[in-house]
């Protein structure tokens, strides 16, 4: 539900709370933030703290609500394990895009593949695959064939060799950087002393 209030956090207690806990938390902070009463009154606060009570003080309502805390509580884990998994991602969508790069070099007649024959390929979940097809329809880097199936455009492949060619660089690079450290010509071993790699 996208207008979830989670009244716990409303009560500032735990899921856990006793119901003595949730009456003289309320007590607390219905007099804190009682418009009529308090000079720090706030009639949203203070109708969001009333709202909190009469769920959780009610058994069967709060029954109701810690059910629905949980599907939210357990949608929070899922985003929060989605944001570390950047790097697979990454790598996936690298995967993903070279095997339409290798079917559309393959069969220039029948350069698409089907989200089944995708799927099975890349052992990854259809919502995640989902969300690389998304990203490379945005892009512009694949396309739908007339039969449905899904390949690689133009833009795809300069995209892949793209890529390609700058880890190539890099690796040039590191290994031009490498030699450069490692510097033999300025002393010979001879026969009675140990080489250097200073």
């Amino acid at each position: 539900m996208s207008n979830f209030t989670d009244h716990y956090e409303v009560l500032e207690i735990s899921p856990s709370a006793s119901f003595e806990t949730i009456e003289r938390i309320f007590r607390y902070m219905a007099k804190r933030f009682h418009p009529d009463v308090s000079e720090n009154g706030d009639i949203t606060r203070f109708t969001s703290i009333v709202e909190a009570y009469e769920t959780l003080s009610n058994p069967a309502s709060r029954a109701d609500f810690d059910l629905e805390y949980d599907k939210q509580t357990s949608a929070k884990v899922e985003i929060v394990e989605g944001a570390g998994s950047v790097g697979d991602d990454t790598a996936d969508r690298h995967k993903l895009l070279k095997l339409f790069y290798a079917q559309r070099r393959r069969s220039m007649k029948n350069p698409g593949m089907g989200i089944t024959t995708i799927e099975s390929m890349m052992g990854i979940p259809q919502e995640v695959l989902e969300f690389h097809l998304w990203y490379f329809r945005e892009k512009g880097w694949i396309q739908r064939e007339e039969g449905g199936a899904i390949s690689i455009t133009a833009d795809g492949v300069d995209k892949l060799e793209a890529s390609a060619e700058a880890r190539a660089e890099n690796n040039r690079k590191r290994i031009t950087d490498a030699g450069k450290r490692l510097d033999f010509s300025s002393t010979q071993p001879t026969a009675n002393s140990e080489p250097s790699f200073a």
